[in-house]
This record gives C-alpha cells, sequence and structure tokens, in this order.
C-alpha cells in the first residue's frame, strides 16, 4: 500500500473518531452544571438539571398521564433546543447526528427512513408511544443498551420529560391522543422509568405511605429474598457500610436505615436535595430512592444511575431490613424472607450504588438517612 493511500484511510479514520468525540463533548457541554456544589463532580453522576431548577422527586408526585395533562409545549421546545446538537424537528428536515423527530410519537421504531439505527434500537417493536419515549429520554444508555443515543446523559426531571413530549406533540400531523390521568392520581402508566416499582414518587413531605399494599414493591417484598438482595448490594460497598456501629465511608452507614428519619445520621454532610425531604424511610420511600437518585433528590452526589429491575430493588431492600435491630412491618402485613434473622447480612451496599468519592458531600446509596 503506498503512503498516499495510507494517508487517506488515516485521515478519514481520524476524521470519523473527531466527530464522535467532539459530538460528546459537545452533549455533555450542553448538558453540564455550572452551579457549585459542595464536594466535586463523580463521573457516571447525571448532571441534566440544576438542583435547584426542580423539586424532589422529579414529578412532584403525579403519574406520567397527570403530568402531560399539565405540560407547557412552549417549554418543552426551549428544553430540546439541547437536542437540537443531534435532531432536526422540523417536517422534512434532514437527518444528523441522529434521526429527524418530526412526527416520532406513534411512529414505528427505528423506522425513519434514511437513518441507520443502531442494532439495539432495531431490536424494538411496535410504535412510539408517550411512555416509550418518556422511558427513552429519562436514561437511553439504560432503556437501549447499545443505542447511539448513549451519549445524551437523560433527563431525570418528570416534568421537563412531559413538556418535551407535548411539544413533540405539536411537531406532528396527526398525533396520539393523551393518556388518561387514572382518577385519584393512580399508579403510574407503564412506560414511566422514574416512579418507585409501580407506586408514585415520593414527595418532599414524606412521599408515599408505606402501608400501601397494593402497590408492587409492597407485592414484591413479600417474596423478597435478602441474601440475593446483599448480592446485588455489592458495589454499594464501596460507599458504605451495613454492620451496627459502622463508619460513615463516602456514604453514610445504613444499619437501621428502613425507618429511620431522613438524612439524619449524626455528623454526616448530606445534600440540600435530600434534606429537602421529611419523615422516615419507608419503604416506598427507599424503592423510589435506589430507582432513580437523581429524580427523588435532585442535586445528590450519588453517582448511581438506578436499578430499573423492581425485583432486584425489592431484594435490597429486604436486605436493609435484614440489617435493622427493629424494621417496620412490611406493608399489607405480608411476611417476607427479609426478617432480620434471615440474611446474616453481609456488609455490602445496595445496589443502589456508590455515590463517588465526594467527601462531606452527601453520597448515599440506595438509602442514605
Amino acid at each position: 500500500m503506498n503512503s498516499y493511500r495510507f494517508n487517506q484511510i488515516a485521515m478519514a479514520v481520524l476524521g470519523a473518531l473527531l466527530l464522535f468525540f467532539g459530538a460528546k463533548t459537545i452533549i455533555h457541554i450542553a448538558f453540564e452544571e455550572h452551579e457549585e456544589a459542595p464536594g466535586y463532580d463523580v463521573a457516571g453522576t447525571e448532571t441534566g438539571n440544576k438542583p435547584g431548577e426542580q423539586k424532589p422527586g422529579g414529578g412532584g408526585g403525579d403519574t406520567l398521564p397527570a403530568l402531560l395533562a399539565a405540560a407547557d409545549a412552549k417549554h418543552g421546545a426551549d428544553v430540546s433546543k439541547k437536542c437540537g446538537i443531534c435532531h432536526n424537528f422540523e417536517k422534512g428536515g434532514p437527518n444528523m447526528i441522529g434521526p429527524n423527530l418530526y412526527g416520532v410519537l406513534g411512529r414505528k421504531i427505528a423506522s425513519h427512513e434514511g437513518y441507520e439505527y443502531s442494532d439495539a434500537l432495531k431490536a424494538k417493536e411496535g410504535n412510539w408511544d408517550y411512555e416509550m419515549i418518556n422511558a427513552m429520554i429519562t436514561n437511553p444508555a439504560e432503556y437501549v443498551p447499545g443505542t447511539k443515543m448513549a451519549l445524551f446523559p437523560g433527563l431525570p426531571d418528570a416534568k421537563e420529560r412531559a413538556d418535551i413530549l407535548v411539544f413533540l406533540r405539536t411537531k406532528n400531523d396527526n398525533p396520539p391522543p393523551l393518556p388518561e390521568a387514572p382518577a385519584g392520581g393512580g399508579s403510574a402508566s407503564g412506560g414511566e422509568p422514574a416512579k418507585s416499582g409501580g407506586g408514585e414518587p415520593a414527595k418532599p413531605g414524606g412521599g408515599t405511605a408505606a402501608g400501601g399494599g397494593g402497590s408492587e414493591i409492597a407485592v414484591l417484598l413479600a417474596s423478597a429474598d435478602p441474601k440475593q438482595g446483599e448480592a446485588d448490594a455489592a458495589l454499594c460497598k464501596v460507599c458504605h457500610t451495613f454492620d451496627k456501629g459502622g463508619a460513615a465511608v463516602v456514604g453514610p452507614n445504613l444499619y437501621g436505615v428502613v425507618g429511620r428519619k431522613i438524612a439524619s445520621v449524626e455528623g454526616f454532610n448530606y445534600t440540600a436535595g435530600l434534606k429537602a425531604h421529611e419523615g422516615e424511610w419507608t419503604y416506598e420511600l427507599l424503592d423510589t430512592w435506589i430507582t432513580n437518585p437523581q429524580a427523588f433528590a435532585p442535586g445528590t452526589m450519588m453517582a448511581f444511575p438506578g436499578e430499573a429491575s423492581a425485583k432486584k430493588r425489592a431484594d435490597i431492600i429486604a436486605f436493609l431490613r435484614s440489617k435493622s435491630d427493629n424494621p417496620p412491618p412490611l406493608p399489607g402485613g405480608a411476611s417476607s424472607g427479609g426478617t432480620p434473622d434471615k440474611a446474616k447480612g453481609a456488609e455490602t451496599p445496595p445496589a443502589a450504588a456508590p455515590e463517588a468519592a465526594t467527601p462531606p458531600a452527601e453520597t448515599p446509596a440506595p438509602p442514605p438517612q
């Protein structure tokens, strides 16, 4: 191969790498926080919103249908300007780094003509509905592992996602009808990832009650496996201890967290997002926290992105229950393998992951007190 041909190939490879990493850098700059916070930034922490820009819980306790009913398309258009780095929203507009999104609501997944989708997205079936798009923009890398959109860190604020969805609805010749909000604000719509195991996200004043026997977490706790929860929580040992009298590490000691007052471990410096919550750590609140720490306590320094599997969350909570002298009764009076004597608790932090090294800043895994 002559040197001229070799140089052509080398330049092509270099150009592709510059395009990829350049796009990634631009996206992260667009979503970067510029507000000073205690401690220092942790790799992997979602920073799509500034701590002061959303209420704890991300969606104020509302379900996706209720949020959509009150959503603001104009604000959604403003938020979506960030997405303009990769997408065009106008009818007949070109594909860019990502496909054109005009008419995406109701469209078959991975079907826009002329765009080469990842194999991961091609494997998805069905049409883009409100729940699926909501899940996608919450955490693309988690919802479709292998997607090209993994460059985008996701939007933890449920209200902003609803605003974007109604904006997308305006970019459509025949948008599907909005889902009806359940009477009395019932359970969350199927695809809303930031909900806690099928229950409502917690509100700052104590959130959903632990006694809701009809919630998904209540049902799953009845058959949860604390030993499996201990295994699932192993990664959290980096930041937390679980044995009685254990020291705070990067995050607080989690022995007895179930039923303990939120953000109450003496001597530990919690972030404002967690301090904004009142009341005690109920099973429902722990489930909400482990599902999406950033949505529950905006500004938390915990790097863990959340556990999507309700079954794993239930096992982790059962393990936490085993690490307590006097845990609260399970919701609905169900009995579970999660009683303290069952799970000889190894000290392995809940899967609700380690909150990266951040000295005095609050970095609780699943459940900080």
